[in-house]
């Protein structure tokens, strides 16, 4: 009977699988959601997958898992609104994907229904603007384009870091159909050389769940920091200074920082709460 329903194929494409997401995780209810659907727990099994669609932080793979198997789910449970919108979802996601030919009549139906929808109604898609080459200590927008007709994008996120450093730092902007995500300025601190900003941008859900991506943690895009000084020695030429003290500010917009030069190598740094006064 589970095979006259349709099979669930696991597998990533090849695409997919190659790709690196920083922060997605491999969902902890997909493989029981699968056991139950195989044991014909319907019932069940749609309870599990909405877990696994409210779990933190999926990838974009496993989402598409997720309602793939939701939309067999519903199309068993004669929820056919439910089935169609999840196969829209899914072909949003995986534009590829084909219907098993072992697949069930409501199943299959369903799908077809899914596949009537014009392409400009259930497609998901990011695209940008290259900021090209910035000026050190200016914010630096990146200009997103959000087609998101399914409404599933709730946040687009940019991953950025200097060259050569290895972790990423994340700026964010609530999704509308154009989203400016801006890197603040003390994070672009200068260099007499200048040098290149890594970065990567993505859409993800309520969850955080990652819907599409634009550049990726392995393989992200760059933009070019003009060469700039602060006109000082010591400490506070350092770029490495410069990006700490915009995690400072960034931690709270209250906050006032007051910075000093004692001599050549002394440096005093002192943080008030904007609200206490000076």
């Amino acid at each position: 009977m589970v095979a006259a329903i349709g099979a669930i194929q696991a597998k990533a494409p090849e695409a997919w699988a190659q790709s690196s997401s920083a922060d997605c995780r491999s969902n902890p209810h997909l493989s029981r959601a699968k056991d139950e659907y195989d044991r014909l727990e319907f019932d069940r099994a749609a309870r599990t997958l909405q877990r696994a669609i409210e779990s933190a932080r999926n990838c974009r793979w496993d989402l598409a898992e997720i309602y793939r198997l939701k939309a067999f789910v519903d199309a068993v449970n004669a929820e056919r609104e439910r089935c169609q919108r999840a196969f829209e979802i899914l072909l949003a996601l995986d534009p590829e994907y084909t219907m098993p030919p072992d697949a069930s009549p409501k199943i299959r139906d369903c799908f077809d229904d899914a596949l009537q929808v014009p392409v400009e109604r259930r497609s998901l898609r990011l695209t940008h603007r290259p900021p090209g080459e910035v000026m050190p200590n200016s914010p630096v927008s990146i200009d997103v384009k959000v087609v998101d007709p399914l409404r599933l994008v709730d946040q687009v996120q940019v991953y950025f870091r200097r060259e050569g450093v290895k972790v990423y730092t994340l700026v964010s902007a609530r999704a509308d159909e154009e989203p400016s995500v801006l890197i603040p300025g003390l994070s672009v601190p200068p260099d007499e050389n200048g040098y290149q900003m890594e970065y990567f941008i993505r859409a993800v859900d309520r969850w955080e769940g990652t819907l599409d991506e634009v550049g990726d943690s392995r393989h992200p895009m760059v933009f070019v920091v003009r060469p700039g000084t602060l006109g000082s020695s010591g400490l506070v030429s350092q770029w490495w200074f410069w990006t700490a003290l915009g995690a400072v500010v960034l931690g709270g917009a209250a906050t006032i920082v007051v910075l000093t030069q004692q001599g050549r190598d002394e440096v005093s740094l002192v943080i008030k709460d904007g609200g206490a006064g000076l």
